[in-house]
């Protein structure tokens, strides 16, 4: 922590986290209890940002092939959930629920993305190697979980963050990635119209009733919002709802005018940092995926400070990223320097 505390998003992230538990304090009802579980969620948001800036300073090469680790198995993870769902029910038109402990194929679908994109980060960092193949296969299977899960959030933000990826290419591999990004999209849309059929049948759903009551509820506290411990409860057509399907709309629920100005600040000063680490390292996957994760926000993910689900692999660990790669050369490296100028010196 103390590596990164003079690091301005570190700081915006800590402000951000301080000011949402405060207004725990003037929640509607005070709830020692739920005010506790989110302090205790925020020290473990902050224990993961400086584990992961630890494994990336304390060896990088080490870290980046554990992630590539898990890229793999979230492929294998992908094409298991299609292959098992679809062998029970009707393929494409049922909408595909993917094996795991998340509650929605949204949270799967959000998820399975950031994978995709961080196998293009290393699709992006080291061009001609043979994995590089089973990253684009990956990337592949990936997209499917989006398509057949008919998450038109995901799927939209996605292709927004790929698009913007490309755009920011060298010229030479540009019209590749872009004809083959337009090759796969192609495919699924001719391939299965179904499931096009689908999504504009499920039409936007509840989603703009909600925000409307939720508008309406945060407007009794306009400022500094109903407090962190506070619980929504909408009712809209015979159901009632805790969350506001967007999460810029809930943290001007829970922390007013106040927390949605501190939290765009936290994102400016985010896409700043990712942009600069761009134009150092030639690669914007962390920058592209912010755009993903604000993207999705829109429509999803809610409270950010809580248990580790799917906000953490969304939101929390590129900035984590962000932090640990702008934050200079790993230990091992430096070790490796100084040992090379101790043997000079001799």
């Amino acid at each position: 922590i103390r590596e990164v505390w003079k690091h301005p998003l570190f700081q915006t992230i800590v402000a951000y986290i301080l000011y949402l538990l405060l207004s725990g304090f003037w929640s509607d009802t005070l709830d020692w209890y739920r005010l506790g579980q989110k302090a205790t969620v925020a020290v473990n948001l902050i224990s993961f940002i400086a584990v992961t800036h630890f494994l990336v300073h304390w060896n990088r090469s080490l870290f980046e092939r554990m992630l590539q680790a898990c890229i793999l198995f979230a492929t294998f993870a992908a094409v298991i959930s299609i292959v098992v769902f679809y062998s029970n029910n009707p393929f494409p038109a049922t909408r595909l629920n993917p094996i795991g402990s998340l509650t929605n194929v949204n949270e799967f679908s959000n998820v399975y993305v950031i994978f995709a994109l961080l196998a293009a980060f290393f699709v992006m960092r080291f061009p001609g190697r043979g994995l590089n193949w089973v990253f684009i296969l990956s990337i592949a299977a990936f997209i499917c979980v989006a398509w057949f899960g008919q998450s038109r959030t995901a799927f939209t933000a996605l292709i927004i963050a790929l698009l913007t990826l490309v755009s920011l290419m060298q010229k030479n591999k540009r019209l590749l990635c872009l004809a083959a990004l337009a090759v796969l999209t192609g495919l699924l849309f001719l391939a299965f119209p179904e499931v096009v059929d689908q999504l504009f049948e499920r039409g936007p759903g509840l989603r703009p009733l909600i925000w409307a009551a939720v508008l309406d509820e945060a407007q009794s506290a306009p400022v500094f919002g109903h407090g962190l411990a506070s619980t929504l409860s909408v009712g809209i057509s015979g159901y009632t709802f805790e969350t506001a399907h967007n999460a810029f709309l809930m943290l001007f629920w829970q922390g007013g005018a106040v927390g949605v100005m501190i939290f765009l600040l936290l994102l400016v000063v985010a896409f700043r940092h990712a942009w600069s680490l761009g134009q150092q390292q030639s690669d914007f996957s962390i920058f592209c995926i912010l755009i993903f994760a604000v993207c999705t926000m829109m429509t999803g993910v809610d409270t950010l400070i809580e248990r580790p689900r799917d906000q953490w692999m969304l939101f929390w660990f590129p900035l984590a990223l962000l932090l640990s790669y702008q934050s200079g050369a790993s230990r091992t490296r430096l070790h490796t320097a100084r040992s090379a100028s101790q043997l000079t010196g001799v």
